[in-house]
């Protein structure tokens, strides 16, 4: 099913009379932050699962790998600019692999910010010369449409060894990044189940109030 199709079934399910009561009119905007959040559930629930059986290929049907070139490098650092914010997994999980754009058997190191002080101390760099890379916010540039999250790359070859100009990131793509003609496949779940996980997320309202503070929460 198509995630327009997705978005334009709860829009139709809101202005029937199948919906009693909550029957509304809901910009299509609207649809598709409830249709995000519920794919951010399923992708959780599925990396736990995952986890469990030590088995990440669920993850695959949601995954694409983009080519990031290598930035700014100065001696065997340097950065690439990732197209968008990965998605919040434990232990990085959102970033599936990096990679050589022009040997994918040359596969990065995951590491975290503060891994460097302690590789010093082991002398790691001595003995292994894996490329890393770690994941932040992006500072060189900010505004509307500039790339939110770098890739920092550390132990990259220098000359006269061949560079690595380009990466291959293998990254779990939101909701929100796919197009609305994408075709949105979660296993075990019919199209008709997402559309219901959407209205009845949708359906939510906000707890009652019922702490005795002078303030009321009901939304008008």
């Amino acid at each position: 099913m198509k995630k327009i199709q997705i978005v334009e079934a709860v829009i139709d399910f809101f202005d029937s009379d199948q919906a009693g009561e909550q029957k509304a009119q809901y910009h299509p905007e609207i649809v598709k932050v409830h249709l995000n959040n519920l794919f951010n559930q399923i992708v959780y629930a599925t990396w736990l699962n995952a986890k469990q059986y030590s088995d990440y290929s669920q993850l695959d049907a949601w995954s694409k790998t983009y080519k990031c070139g290598v930035t700014g490098q100065s001696g065997t650092v340097a950065y690439a600019l990732l197209p968008f914010a990965p998605m919040q997994l434990p232990n990085g999980g959102g970033i599936r692999q990096i990679s050589d754009f022009d040997d994918n058997a040359n596969v990065f190191a995951p590491i975290e910010a503060t891994a460097n002080v302690v590789f010093a101390e082991l002398e790691v760099d001595a003995v292994d010369t894996t490329p890393t890379y770690r994941i932040e916010q992006n500072d060189l540039s900010t505004g509307a449409g500039q790339s939110s999250h770098i890739l920092r790359l550390e132990r990259l070859p220098v000359a006269p060894a061949t560079l690595i100009t380009n990466v291959d990131a293998l990254l779990v793509v939101p909701m929100e990044n796919m197009d609305d003609y994408d075709d949105i496949v979660i296993p075990g779940m019919q199209d008709d189940t997402i559309v219901r996980q959407v209205i009845d997320l949708m359906s939510k309202k906000p707890a009652e109030d019922v702490a005795n503070d002078m303030v009321d929460n009901k939304t008008t």
